[in-house]
């Protein structure tokens, strides 16, 4: 019968461990500050729809206005991926502290 080796998950090297763990943090971060832009857009999107008088060549109904709902989250998800307006980018300087070391140099 032969033996069963087992591996261990931990790396033999904390600093590697260090160093993926700042890597998944910073990514978190990143992600979380791209969610944020995307749904500060789509609120801008549902306002300036608000703002457009209702009308032309299919009725408003429930199912329509949801399907927009839904269309207008990918688009502003998509947006925001994509680099979007720059908000995403400035909130994510700003909680890790690179405009401040930015500008004392």
């Amino acid at each position: 019968m032969s033996a069963l080796k087992v591996t261990s998950p931990i790396p033999n090297n904390l600093k590697e461990s260090a160093i993926s763990a700042d890597m998944l943090k910073e990514k978190k971060m990143r992600k979380a500050c791209v969610d944020f832009e995307a749904i500060i857009l789509q609120q801008m999107i549902t306002t300036m729809r608000k703002s457009v008088p209702k009308g032309g060549l299919f009725e408003s109904s429930y199912a329509n206005e949801t399907w927009q709902s839904m269309q207008d989250e990918e688009l502003t998800k998509n947006i925001a991926a994509g680099g979007g307006i720059g908000l995403g980018e400035a909130l994510y300087k700003e909680l890790t502290g690179q405009t401040r070391s930015s500008t004392k140099e």
